[in-house]
Protein backbone atom coordinates (compact mmCIF):
# COMPACT_ATOMS: atom_id res chain seq x y z
CA UNK A 1 0.00 0.00 0.00
CA UNK A 2 0.91 3.46 -0.65
CA UNK A 3 0.05 7.00 -0.07
CA UNK A 4 -2.35 9.03 -1.70
CA UNK A 5 -1.83 12.75 -3.12
CA UNK A 6 -3.99 14.92 -1.35
CA UNK A 7 -3.79 18.24 -3.68
CA UNK A 8 -5.52 20.28 -1.19
CA UNK A 9 -1.98 20.03 1.27
CA UNK A 10 1.47 19.74 0.61
CA UNK A 11 2.37 16.82 0.01
CA UNK A 12 4.98 14.72 2.85
CA UNK A 13 6.98 12.05 2.31
CA UNK A 14 6.10 8.82 0.56
CA UNK A 15 4.64 6.44 3.00
CA UNK A 16 4.35 2.46 2.67
CA UNK A 17 2.23 0.28 4.35
CA UNK A 18 2.57 -3.53 5.74
CA UNK A 19 0.15 -5.52 7.50
CA UNK A 20 0.71 -8.09 9.68
CA UNK A 21 -0.89 -10.82 12.46
CA UNK A 22 -3.07 -9.48 15.27
CA UNK A 23 -4.37 -6.37 13.24
CA UNK A 24 -1.28 -4.62 13.23
CA UNK A 25 -0.62 -2.09 10.62
CA UNK A 26 2.91 -0.61 9.90
CA UNK A 27 3.24 3.23 8.46
CA UNK A 28 6.86 3.27 7.31
CA UNK A 29 8.91 6.22 5.48
CA UNK A 30 11.96 6.89 4.38
CA UNK A 31 13.29 11.16 4.61
CA UNK A 32 15.76 14.20 5.74
CA UNK A 33 16.96 13.61 9.52
CA UNK A 34 15.47 17.23 9.33
CA UNK A 35 11.65 15.95 8.76
CA UNK A 36 9.66 13.99 11.77
CA UNK A 37 6.48 13.07 11.77
CA UNK A 38 4.15 14.72 14.29
CA UNK A 39 1.23 12.86 14.37
CA UNK A 40 -0.79 10.12 12.96
CA UNK A 41 -4.65 10.90 12.40
CA UNK A 42 -7.70 8.34 11.23
CA UNK A 43 -10.26 9.36 9.30
CA UNK A 44 -13.49 8.09 6.68
CA UNK A 45 -12.26 10.91 4.22
CA UNK A 46 -9.07 10.95 1.67
CA UNK A 47 -9.27 14.62 2.33
CA UNK A 48 -7.21 16.17 5.82
CA UNK A 49 -9.39 17.95 7.88
CA UNK A 50 -7.62 18.08 11.40
CA UNK A 51 -10.75 18.84 12.65
CA UNK A 52 -12.82 15.63 10.91
CA UNK A 53 -10.01 13.53 11.91
CA UNK A 54 -8.70 11.08 15.02
CA UNK A 55 -5.28 11.42 16.57
CA UNK A 56 -3.94 8.37 17.31
CA UNK A 57 -2.66 7.54 20.26
CA UNK A 58 0.77 5.51 18.77
CA UNK A 59 4.40 5.79 19.17
CA UNK A 60 5.98 7.41 16.66
CA UNK A 61 9.89 6.45 15.48
CA UNK A 62 12.11 8.11 13.14
CA UNK A 63 11.52 5.25 10.68
CA UNK A 64 7.87 4.47 10.89
CA UNK A 65 4.83 4.02 13.07
CA UNK A 66 3.42 0.33 14.59
CA UNK A 67 -0.37 0.14 15.76
CA UNK A 68 -2.99 -1.71 15.80
CA UNK A 69 -5.87 -0.93 13.25
CA UNK A 70 -9.29 0.24 14.56
CA UNK A 71 -11.46 0.57 11.05
CA UNK A 72 -14.27 2.61 10.43
CA UNK A 73 -16.95 1.29 8.44
CA UNK A 74 -15.96 1.06 5.04
CA UNK A 75 -13.15 3.22 4.01
CA UNK A 76 -10.41 4.43 6.24
CA UNK A 77 -7.35 6.29 6.38
CA UNK A 78 -4.38 7.32 7.90
CA UNK A 79 -2.83 11.18 7.60
CA UNK A 80 0.57 11.01 8.58
CA UNK A 81 1.22 14.73 9.78
CA UNK A 82 5.24 16.03 9.49
CA UNK A 83 6.63 18.55 11.39
CA UNK A 84 6.88 21.36 7.98
CA UNK A 85 3.50 21.23 7.72
CA UNK A 86 2.92 18.65 4.96
CA UNK A 87 0.53 15.65 4.90
CA UNK A 88 0.64 11.91 3.54
CA UNK A 89 -2.71 10.14 3.38
CA UNK A 90 -2.29 5.92 2.99
CA UNK A 91 -5.02 4.52 2.32
CA UNK A 92 -6.32 1.60 4.42
CA UNK A 93 -6.14 -1.54 1.90
CA UNK A 94 -9.17 -3.62 3.88
CA UNK A 95 -13.02 -2.45 3.86
CA UNK A 96 -14.50 -3.14 7.04
CA UNK A 97 -18.28 -4.21 6.89
CA UNK A 98 -20.13 -6.33 9.42
CA UNK A 99 -21.28 -8.93 6.91
CA UNK A 100 -18.61 -9.91 4.92
CA UNK A 101 -14.68 -10.59 5.56
CA UNK A 102 -11.73 -10.66 3.72
CA UNK A 103 -12.82 -7.66 2.25
CA UNK A 104 -10.40 -5.13 0.42
CA UNK A 105 -9.31 -3.44 -2.67
CA UNK A 106 -6.11 -3.66 -4.51
CA UNK A 107 -5.22 -0.73 -5.61
CA UNK A 108 -1.90 0.75 -4.90
CA UNK A 109 0.39 -1.87 -5.72
CA UNK A 110 3.60 -0.52 -7.93
CA UNK A 111 3.77 -2.32 -11.50
CA UNK A 112 7.00 -3.55 -13.37
CA UNK A 113 6.53 -0.44 -15.63
CA UNK A 114 6.77 1.94 -13.05
CA UNK A 115 2.84 2.88 -12.90
CA UNK A 116 0.59 1.59 -10.01
CA UNK A 117 -3.28 -0.21 -9.74
CA UNK A 118 -5.43 2.52 -9.11
CA UNK A 119 -7.71 2.68 -6.03
CA UNK A 120 -11.22 1.88 -5.90
CA UNK A 121 -11.27 0.12 -9.25
CA UNK A 122 -10.80 -3.61 -8.43
CA UNK A 123 -12.11 -5.08 -4.83
CA UNK A 124 -12.29 -8.59 -3.56
CA UNK A 125 -14.00 -10.00 -0.87
CA UNK A 126 -15.79 -13.15 0.69
CA UNK A 127 -19.37 -13.93 0.00
CA UNK A 128 -21.80 -11.12 0.40
CA UNK A 129 -24.52 -12.60 1.90
CA UNK A 130 -24.55 -11.47 5.04
CA UNK A 131 -24.34 -7.95 4.58
CA UNK A 132 -26.60 -5.86 6.58
CA UNK A 133 -28.91 -2.42 5.79
CA UNK A 134 -25.41 -0.19 6.51
CA UNK A 135 -22.85 -2.60 4.84
CA UNK A 136 -25.41 -2.09 1.76
CA UNK A 137 -25.13 1.71 2.04
CA UNK A 138 -21.22 1.27 2.46
CA UNK A 139 -20.97 -1.02 -0.76
CA UNK A 140 -23.21 1.04 -2.79
CA UNK A 141 -20.72 4.33 -1.55
CA UNK A 142 -18.03 2.16 -3.41
CA UNK A 143 -19.28 2.52 -6.55
CA UNK A 144 -19.49 -1.01 -8.09
CA UNK A 145 -20.03 -1.59 -11.51
CA UNK A 146 -19.82 -4.81 -11.52
CA UNK A 147 -19.58 -7.78 -8.93
CA UNK A 148 -17.92 -11.95 -10.50
CA UNK A 149 -19.34 -14.38 -8.48
CA UNK A 150 -16.70 -17.43 -8.67
CA UNK A 151 -18.79 -19.57 -6.49
CA UNK A 152 -20.83 -22.82 -7.57
CA UNK A 153 -24.59 -22.76 -8.74
CA UNK A 154 -25.30 -24.40 -5.15
CA UNK A 155 -23.22 -21.86 -3.33
CA UNK A 156 -25.09 -19.45 -5.17
CA UNK A 157 -28.69 -20.76 -4.22
CA UNK A 158 -27.46 -21.17 -0.32
CA UNK A 159 -26.22 -18.16 0.36
CA UNK A 160 -27.14 -15.66 -2.27
CA UNK A 161 -25.95 -12.16 -2.52
CA UNK A 162 -28.30 -9.17 -2.51
CA UNK A 163 -28.33 -6.41 -4.94
CA UNK A 164 -25.71 -3.39 -4.81
CA UNK A 165 -27.13 -0.27 -6.40
CA UNK A 166 -26.27 -0.10 -9.77
CA UNK A 167 -24.12 -3.07 -9.73
CA UNK A 168 -24.58 -5.81 -12.47
CA UNK A 169 -24.33 -9.44 -10.28
CA UNK A 170 -22.68 -12.23 -12.60
CA UNK A 171 -21.99 -15.78 -11.92
CA UNK A 172 -19.18 -17.36 -13.26
CA UNK A 173 -18.73 -20.67 -11.31
CA UNK A 174 -15.18 -21.15 -11.91
CA UNK A 175 -14.65 -24.77 -11.19
CA UNK A 176 -18.05 -25.61 -12.26
CA UNK A 177 -16.60 -28.47 -15.08
CA UNK A 178 -14.78 -30.45 -12.24
CA UNK A 179 -15.61 -34.09 -12.08
CA UNK A 180 -16.73 -35.00 -8.20
CA UNK A 181 -13.52 -37.29 -8.56
CA UNK A 182 -11.64 -33.99 -9.64
CA UNK A 183 -13.35 -32.16 -6.59
CA UNK A 184 -12.22 -34.70 -4.20
CA UNK A 185 -8.07 -34.65 -5.46
CA UNK A 186 -7.93 -30.74 -5.28
CA UNK A 187 -9.90 -31.34 -1.63
CA UNK A 188 -7.13 -33.42 -0.68
CA UNK A 189 -4.60 -32.10 -2.86
CA UNK A 190 -4.90 -27.96 -3.02
CA UNK A 191 -2.06 -27.69 -4.92
CA UNK A 192 -3.53 -29.78 -7.58
CA UNK A 193 -6.65 -27.82 -7.13
CA UNK A 194 -4.31 -23.86 -7.90
CA UNK A 195 -2.89 -25.42 -10.69
CA UNK A 196 -6.21 -27.02 -12.25
CA UNK A 197 -7.92 -23.29 -11.28
CA UNK A 198 -5.17 -21.41 -13.75
CA UNK A 199 -5.32 -23.59 -16.19
CA UNK A 200 -8.70 -23.05 -16.82
CA UNK A 201 -8.45 -21.20 -19.35
CA UNK A 202 -11.83 -20.43 -20.63
CA UNK A 203 -13.02 -18.79 -17.50
CA UNK A 204 -9.43 -16.75 -16.82
CA UNK A 205 -10.41 -15.63 -20.42
CA UNK A 206 -13.80 -14.92 -20.15
CA UNK A 207 -12.70 -12.65 -16.86
CA UNK A 208 -10.25 -10.76 -18.33
CA UNK A 209 -12.47 -9.76 -21.67
CA UNK A 210 -15.05 -9.30 -19.40
CA UNK A 211 -12.65 -6.21 -17.47
CA UNK A 212 -12.45 -4.81 -20.41
CA UNK A 213 -16.16 -3.64 -20.89
CA UNK A 214 -15.97 0.10 -21.46
CA UNK A 215 -18.91 1.22 -19.28
CA UNK A 216 -17.56 -1.09 -16.67
CA UNK A 217 -15.29 0.85 -13.75
CA UNK A 218 -15.13 -0.96 -10.23
CA UNK A 219 -15.29 -4.36 -10.08
CA UNK A 220 -15.69 -7.20 -7.31
CA UNK A 221 -14.21 -10.22 -7.15
CA UNK A 222 -15.53 -12.66 -4.67
CA UNK A 223 -16.23 -17.15 -3.79
CA UNK A 224 -17.32 -18.29 -0.55
CA UNK A 225 -14.18 -17.23 1.37
CA UNK A 226 -12.46 -14.83 -0.61
CA UNK A 227 -9.53 -17.15 -0.68
CA UNK A 228 -8.96 -19.75 -3.37
CA UNK A 229 -10.86 -19.13 -6.81
CA UNK A 230 -10.78 -15.43 -5.76
CA UNK A 231 -6.98 -15.62 -4.90
CA UNK A 232 -6.24 -17.19 -8.58
CA UNK A 233 -8.14 -14.82 -10.14
CA UNK A 234 -6.98 -11.22 -8.43
CA UNK A 235 -3.44 -13.00 -8.74
CA UNK A 236 -4.29 -13.50 -12.69
CA UNK A 237 -5.56 -9.66 -13.16
CA UNK A 238 -2.72 -8.31 -10.98
CA UNK A 239 0.13 -10.54 -13.26
CA UNK A 240 -1.64 -9.45 -16.20
CA UNK A 241 -1.37 -5.64 -15.24
CA UNK A 242 2.50 -6.14 -14.31
CA UNK A 243 2.18 -6.64 -10.66
CA UNK A 244 5.65 -8.81 -9.69
CA UNK A 245 5.02 -12.62 -8.48
CA UNK A 246 6.45 -11.62 -4.85
CA UNK A 247 3.69 -8.55 -4.34
CA UNK A 248 1.29 -10.74 -5.81
CA UNK A 249 1.89 -13.49 -3.36
CA UNK A 250 1.86 -10.97 -0.86
CA UNK A 251 -1.40 -10.07 -1.28
CA UNK A 252 -3.32 -13.58 -1.90
CA UNK A 253 -1.28 -13.74 2.10
CA UNK A 254 -3.48 -10.87 3.27
CA UNK A 255 -6.24 -13.75 3.35
CA UNK A 256 -4.34 -14.77 6.56
CA UNK A 257 -5.41 -11.45 8.52
CA UNK A 258 -9.14 -12.42 8.18
CA UNK A 259 -8.46 -16.53 9.18
CA UNK A 260 -10.54 -15.62 12.49
CA UNK A 261 -13.33 -14.35 10.72
CA UNK A 262 -13.62 -16.88 8.14
CA UNK A 263 -13.05 -19.41 10.43
CA UNK A 264 -16.18 -18.45 12.53
CA UNK A 265 -17.79 -18.20 9.28
CA UNK A 266 -17.00 -22.15 8.09
CA UNK A 267 -17.88 -23.35 11.69
CA UNK A 268 -21.23 -21.50 12.01
CA UNK A 269 -24.95 -23.30 11.23
CA UNK A 270 -24.59 -26.23 8.67
CA UNK A 271 -20.80 -25.54 7.37
CA UNK A 272 -20.59 -27.50 10.83
CA UNK A 273 -21.84 -30.33 8.90
CA UNK A 274 -18.79 -30.05 6.18
CA UNK A 275 -16.15 -30.55 8.97
CA UNK A 276 -17.28 -33.60 9.90
CA UNK A 277 -17.46 -34.59 6.41
CA UNK A 278 -13.66 -33.27 5.99
CA UNK A 279 -11.34 -35.85 5.38
CA UNK A 280 -9.06 -36.90 8.11
CA UNK A 281 -6.03 -35.16 6.68
CA UNK A 282 -7.88 -32.10 6.34
CA UNK A 283 -9.23 -32.06 10.11
CA UNK A 284 -5.50 -31.50 11.20
CA UNK A 285 -5.63 -27.97 9.87
CA UNK A 286 -8.68 -27.15 12.03
CA UNK A 287 -6.82 -26.52 14.99
CA UNK A 288 -7.08 -22.75 15.81
CA UNK A 289 -3.86 -21.93 14.08
CA UNK A 290 -4.12 -20.52 10.31
CA UNK A 291 -4.49 -23.54 8.51
CA UNK A 292 -1.70 -25.16 5.78
CA UNK A 293 -4.59 -23.97 3.40
CA UNK A 294 -4.16 -20.49 3.69
CA UNK A 295 -0.42 -20.68 2.80
CA UNK A 296 1.66 -18.95 0.43
CA UNK A 297 2.29 -22.72 -1.52
CA UNK A 298 -1.12 -22.61 -3.36
CA UNK A 299 -0.77 -19.48 -5.07
CA UNK A 300 2.86 -20.38 -5.78
CA UNK A 301 1.83 -23.86 -7.52
CA UNK A 302 -0.60 -21.55 -9.92
CA UNK A 303 2.33 -19.42 -10.96
CA UNK A 304 4.53 -22.83 -11.64
CA UNK A 305 1.85 -24.28 -13.60
CA UNK A 306 2.13 -21.57 -16.07
CA UNK A 307 5.43 -21.52 -16.27
CA UNK A 308 5.21 -25.74 -16.70
CA UNK A 309 2.54 -25.41 -19.24
CA UNK A 310 3.40 -22.53 -21.20
CA UNK A 311 6.92 -21.53 -20.31
CA UNK A 312 6.33 -17.88 -19.73
CA UNK A 313 3.56 -15.53 -18.30
CA UNK A 314 3.38 -14.00 -21.39
CA UNK A 315 3.11 -16.72 -23.23
CA UNK A 316 -0.07 -18.02 -20.98
CA UNK A 317 -1.79 -15.07 -21.78
CA UNK A 318 -1.23 -14.55 -25.38
CA UNK A 319 -1.71 -18.47 -26.17
CA UNK A 320 -3.68 -19.64 -23.62
CA UNK A 321 -5.86 -17.29 -22.41
CA UNK A 322 -6.25 -15.48 -26.20
CA UNK A 323 -5.31 -12.25 -24.49
CA UNK A 324 -3.52 -9.88 -27.33
CA UNK A 325 -1.05 -7.41 -26.51
CA UNK A 326 -3.22 -4.65 -27.54
CA UNK A 327 -6.21 -5.64 -24.77
CA UNK A 328 -3.48 -5.89 -22.10
CA UNK A 329 -1.95 -2.51 -22.74
CA UNK A 330 -5.82 -1.43 -23.04
CA UNK A 331 -6.29 -3.28 -19.25
CA UNK A 332 -3.18 -1.43 -17.87
CA UNK A 333 -4.30 1.99 -19.39
CA UNK A 334 -7.75 1.23 -17.74
CA UNK A 335 -6.28 0.04 -14.46
CA UNK A 336 -3.04 1.59 -13.86
CA UNK A 337 -2.33 4.98 -12.85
Amino acid sequence: MMSTFNPSLEQGPIVQAKYTSNNIITLAWNMPESLEAEAIYLSASPEFDENNSTPLEVQIKPVGASFTRTPLPGRSYYHVKFNDGSVTTVTDRMIHTDGVVNFRDMGGYHTEDGRTTRWGMLLRSADLHELSEQDLKTADALGIDWICDLRSDFEVASRPSPAIGKAINTNIPFMAEASPQEMQKIGLDLNAGYKAMILNTNKCSLILHELLTEDRGTSLFHCAAGKDRTGVVCALILLTLGVPREVVIEDYELTNLAIDGLLQRFLSGNNKDHIDQLPEEMKKDWNGEVPEMMKAAFIRASLEAIDDNYGSFENYLHKGLGITEEERIQLKNKYLV
